[in-house]
This record gives C-alpha cells, sequence and structure tokens, in this order.
C-alpha cells in the first residue's frame, strides 16, 4: 500500500463537503411553476372556484364545482395547441392560475386588466386576420375571433380573427348590440359616451371615447369615472371615490359606495360589508351574488338538479333545461368547421 496516499477516512470530509455544493447548487437551482396543457382546464376550474366563492358568487366549494363548466375557449385553445394553432407557455399558464385563484373581488379595470393580461400571455395564435377560427386564443398578437355570426354559437363554426382596436379620446367607439362582437374599445382611461336620444327610437350603435373624470367632477356616466370611483348618477351628477371592505361609506348613494362586487353599504353600520344572503333582507335591492332579491328578501339561485322556471336564473354555468337546471355536457375541439351562414337578406 502507498504511505503516501489518503486514508478512506481522510477523503470523507472532502467528499462530503463537494456533495454539500452540489446540493447547494440544486437547491439554487429552483425550477419555475408550471401547469402542463393536459392539468390546464383542471386547474383553471379549480383555481375560478377559489375565486367564486371567495367572492360569494358561490355558497361553497362542491356547489362551484357543480354549477361551472370547462371554458369551451380554453378548451379550443389547448387542443389547438396540438395543431400548431396555438403556442402554449407552461410557466405563464401557472402565473395565470395563480393570478386567478388570488384575484381581489374588487370591481375596478385595473382587476379585469390583470386577469386578461395573464390568460392573453399564456397562448400564442398562429391564425392571421381575415383567416378562419374558433376561439380567441388561435388569433395572432391582440386579434380575436368574431363567431358572431355563428347561429346559437354553434359549435365548430368558423369566425374570422379580426383586429382588436384600441380607441383614444375623441374617437367614435361601438356599442353592445345583439349578435354584434365588438372589435374596439375605449383606452383604460376613457369610457365610450352614449350619445343624446336624437328622437328615431333607435338604439345607438356608436358613441365617443371620452376621458373618465376624477373625484368631485361632473360626469354622465356610472363608468365614466376613474378606476375606483363611480358617477352619482341621477344624484349629484359627480364622480365619488368607492370605499374597501371595512371601510366608512354613503348608503344612500343608489348606484353603491363599495369598491369589492361582493359587498354593501350596511344602512346601520355605514360601513362596506358582505351582501346578505338567502334568507335575509335586501340591501337597496341588492344581494350575494349567489342569490337575487325579491319581493325585499334575497332568495338563492336554483343549484344542478333543482327545479326552475325561468324566473331566477340558474346558478353559474347551469341552463334551464326541461325546469331543471343543468350544465351543457359537450366539450370538443374543432379542427375543421363550417362558415357561417349568409346574412339574412
Amino acid at each position: 500500500m502507498d504511505s503516501n496516499r489518503p486514508s478512506i477516512s481522510c477523503w470523507r470530509p472532502l467528499l462530503a463537503a463537494a456533495l454539500g455544493c452540489v446540493l447547494a447548487l440544486a437547491c439554487d437551482q429552483t425550477e419555475e411553476p408550471a401547469v402542463e396543457g393536459s392539468d390546464l382546464r383542471a386547474e383553471e376550474l379549480d383555481a375560478r372556484c377559489d375565486y367564486l366563492v371567495r367572492c360569494h358568487f358561490m355558497p361553497d366549494r362542491d356547489t362551484c364545482l357543480a354549477s361551472e363548466s370547462p371554458d369551451p375557449g380554453l378548451t379550443q385553445a389547448i387542443g389547438a395547441s396540438s395543431f400548431d394553432r396555438v403556442g402554449y407557455d407552461p410557466e405563464l399558464a401557472a402565473a395565470w392560475i395563480a393570478t386567478l385563484r388570488d384575484l381581489s373581488c374588487e370591481g375596478t379595470v385595473a382587476n379585469t386588466r390583470l386577469i386578461a393580461d395573464a390568460r392573453s400571455a399564456v397562448f400564442a395564435g398562429r391564425i392571421a386576420p381575415g383567416d378562419a377560427c374558433f376561439a380567441d386564443a388561435e388569433c395572432q398578437g391582440d386579434a380575436i375571433c368574431d363567431r358572431a355570426a355563428c347561429p346559437g354559437n354553434q359549435l365548430c363554426c368558423t369566425g374570422t380573427c379580426v383586429e382588436w382596436n384600441v380607441l383614444s379620446v375623441g374617437q367614435r367607439c361601438p356599442l353592445p348590440q345583439d349578435g354584434v362582437r365588438l372589435s374596439a374599445g375605449c383606452e383604460d382611461s376613457a369610457y365610450c359616451q352614449v350619445p343624446a336620444d336624437d328622437g328615431s327610437e333607435m338604439p345607438p350603435t356608436e358613441g365617443t371615447c371620452l376621458s373618465r373624470s376624477d373625484n368631485g367632477l361632473p360626469c354622465d356616466a356610472v363608468d365614466g369615472c376613474l378606476d375606483g370611483q363611480r358617477c352619482n348618477v341621477g344624484g349629484s351628477g359627480n364622480c365619488y371615490k368607492l370605499s374597501a371592505s371595512g371601510e366608512m361609506c354613503n348608503p344612500s348613494l343608489q348606484q353603491g359606495s363599495c369598491l369589492a362586487i361582493n359587498e354593501v353599504c350596511s344602512p346601520t353600520s355605514s360601513t362596506c360589508e358582505p351582501a346578505p344572503g338567502p334568507g335575509q333582507p335586501c340591501v337597496q335591492g341588492r344581494c350575494a351574488p349567489h342569490a337575487v332579491c325579491m319581493e325585499d328578501a334575497c332568495v338563492a339561485r336554483p343549484r344542478a338538479g333543482e327545479a326552475c322556471d325561468g324566473s331566477i336564473s340558474c346558478l353559474g354555468d347551469l341552463n334551464c333545461n326541461e325546469d331543471v337546471c343543468q350544465l351543457a355536457s359537450t366539450a370538443l375541439v374543432c379542427v375543421e368547421g363550417e362558415p357561417p351562414p349568409p346574412p339574412m337578406m
């Protein structure tokens, strides 16, 4: 035996130190969270129910899972990624799911923008404007899939990818119409002002983008104020700031004075509190989102399997079918389709 060669006992401290360095490096190189496409539908529904229960759109988690359908646009986007119609990013999918799961209940433009941007980042559409599509996620960039001409939102009826245009203050803006998919909207700091009645008895199809007013300034539409504010239409005609949960509020404001979509201004405490649930008196005609106000009392929306007659809409995505609240079971991915029928003459 070579007397100059270190013994095994001498090597052990060196091996332990080297192994510690390797493990430390491995710990530093943590992987980013990711959601594979095959898991996205279930993850999205799970996160959606977290949000809906927390914000009182649903009474509890089990009821939510029985009342919500997988998003058909999401189903199409995931399936289309296998046919090179859509690119998919698992890490951005995980970020979107986390954003949805933790989304606040505040009814703000910022909240809407946050979740919309997180979702759109997941998919990279490959279909150019002017070409046939089945879902928004298939279209390139900010373009959307206009399927308004498809009767009854018919499955596998092809739409057309059209550019989405952000309109500046002073530009004409389209107003919502039955059977029309809007392809333009005012920038976030503006709103689409409805024109004055021209006496024609025809609903207007266009308005004008105007800057949102600030607190205390005149306004003419409920959404005509800066984010986090509301217009006192029919009252002072000025913008006022909305109150956060537990803060003082004004119960006399007919448009509501609370920032959260699931809260009302209590007439007894003058603070923002959760909206009343089934069996409780309505507050200014409002109830928790999973209930509806009828004769000054909150009534629960019918759940899956419960009877319905159309007087109260079913909970969540449930439809009143043959007098029973049911989920639509059809969910498929379209690769080929039929064009919409020609317009009626």
